[in-house]
């Protein structure tokens, strides 16, 4: 099954802030096993949620795992990524669109706000 990565990030308008999303998808395409991996932002930026949605269809994905960038279950979270995907399931019938959960409290993340901290101790 062709597996396609959508790495979601807010948005900014800063064109800056691509930079951190446009890493982190070089780092998962290296790591895992995906025949794409794209980026996509919720607002301000392009490719948006949409875009990168009919860009995976285009590619012949068959399922496409939506990995958002968000700390909380915000708004975003709970109602904007799910209408966006729940309408675009009915634009490509064809290819399961799936969301993971957001980023959370994790202890890598608390790792590295320590490393952060240490860097400034």
């Amino acid at each position: 099954m062709k597996t396609g990565v959508i790495i979601l990030g807010h948005g900014s308008r800063s064109t800056d802030a691509l930079v951190t999303v446009r890493k982190i998808k070089e780092m998962v395409a290296g790591a895992g096993n995906f025949d794409a991996v794209e980026v996509a932002s919720l607002q301000f930026n392009q490719p948006d949620l949409p875009a990168s949605l009919a860009s995976m269809a285009a590619g012949g994905m068959q399922r496409v795992i939506v990995a958002p960038l968000f700390l909380y279950m915000g708004l975003h979270m709970k109602e904007d990524i799910p209408e966006i995907l729940a309408e675009h399931k009915k634009i490509y019938p064809g290819m399961e669109i799936i969301m993971t959960r957001n980023i959370g409290a994790d202890q890598k993340l608390a790792d590295i706000v320590l490393d952060r901290i240490g860097e400034v101790s």
